[in-house]
């Protein structure tokens, strides 16, 4: 009889215990996840801080945290921790036990393997009683997010392009008229504004005169990318490696352009995350303009918004002139060697860097070790 009443006890415990915890095991639980940086390059490293707090007298036997993240994102294995993964995602999962009025931190050290945009978006907590017999989940939203820029490819700068604009003589930078250094007067010609008009000059001489402007040192550089891997191609980019390697030259050739102290500019025929329409950059200089091409190059999807010698025909016909033209892509035909003359008519400097199957073979500092360089001066 003595048994009897011991198992009923037993039984209702266990059953009381499991309703207890199935009712409060995730109240004032709180989560929080976070990347210790809100950027990165690809194939560095970063940090994913998880911190679990349980603000209650009741302690919680097991807590699992599960969520899915992409598989880009490498971790390093460690206890009551695993990662399954998938083609694109990876279920995560954290295992915690928590005491009353108690906080755990961990850390995971995270290989940033590809460069993109990553989100924190949400995450599923479920907690149990001591013996497993009910459980409790509940989904959290998250706001943490992590920018991986490309690698900046460690280009030659004297294979950028370059143009002299004063004689035949090619040099190192542009040579342009500064509108605010005025070196004297002289007299009108055709072409000359409104604004250049010199009226003192022109009532003195009775005739039309114009400021006269000194000459100072000012290089653009404009980075066009072609996402299509192969000429004719139909609708889907098969060679992502091709075209991620090409973006790595393009934010090398934008690092060591600004880094010279001259402006950049970047336009692809590929749309940001959430944009429909070609990512288009106007050149400009410092660091932080820098960042910002690094930011819209991280969120680069590669997917095709037009015809690449489309986006160079809309950019010869602008009419822009004394820029160097830089020219990614993967193959080169008559139709773009046709939008090529039309922006050397214009007075700009162009060069085509041809991606090919060698492009992919690269040192451990990213260097292209082969590349087909193209360049023309504009007349």
């Amino acid at each position: 009889m003595i048994l009897f009443w011991f198992i009923v006890a037993a039984v209702g415990i266990v059953y009381v215990q499991s309703q207890v915890f199935q009712r409060f095991v995730l109240r004032r639980i709180k989560y929080e996840r976070r990347f210790t940086s809100k950027t990165s390059y690809r194939g560095e490293q970063v940090e994913l801080i998880e911190e679990m707090a349980n603000a209650k007298w009741l302690p919680v036997p097991w807590l699992r945290v599960e969520s899915q993240l992409s598989t880009h994102l490498h971790f390093q294995q460690l206890d009551n921790f695993s990662v399954s993964s998938g083609q694109l995602y990876q279920n995560h999962k954290s295992f915690f036990t928590l005491a009353p009025y108690t906080k755990i931190t961990r850390k995971h050290r995270i290989t940033c393997a590809k460069r993109g945009w990553y989100k924190l978006q949400t995450v599923t907590l479920t907690g149990g009683d001591l013996f497993g017999l009910s459980k409790a989940s509940e989904q959290l939203s998250l706001s943490g997010e992590l920018l991986v820029y490309p690698k900046p490819a460690q280009v030659p700068i004297h294979e950028l392009p370059y143009h002299s604009w004063q004689g035949d003589q090619s040099v190192r930078r542009w040579i342009i008229s500064d509108p605010f250094i005025i070196a004297g007067v002289r007299s009108y010609q055709a072409g000359d504004t409104y604004k250049q008009i010199n009226w003192k000059a022109t009532a003195k001489t009775g005739n039309l005169q114009v400021h006269q402007y000194d000459f100072t040192a000012d290089r653009r550089l404009m980075i066009y990318l072609n996402v299509d891997d192969a000429e004719g191609m139909w609708r889907s980019v098969t060679d992502l490696a091709l075209i991620e390697r090409g973006i790595e030259w393009a934010a090398g050739a934008a690092e060591a352009v600004i880094q010279q102290g001259m402006e950049v500019g970047f336009a692809a025929n590929m749309p940001v995350a959430g944009m429909r329409e070609s990512v288009h950059i106007e050149p400009r200089g410092g660091h932080e303009h820098l960042i910002g091409i690094l930011e819209e190059m991280a969120k680069l999807e590669i997917e095709r918004t037009e015809l690449f010698h489309h986006l160079l025909e809309r950019e010869a016909m602008s009419g822009y002139s004394e820029r160097d033209v830089l020219m990614i892509t993967a193959y080169w035909n008559d139709e773009l060697e046709k939008q090529a003359d039309q922006l050397r008519y214009n007075g700009n400097a162009v060069a085509i860097w041809l991606l090919t199957e060698k492009a992919l073979a690269a040192d451990d500092e990213g260097k292209p070790q082969s590349q087909t360089i193209r360049e023309e001066v504009g007349a």
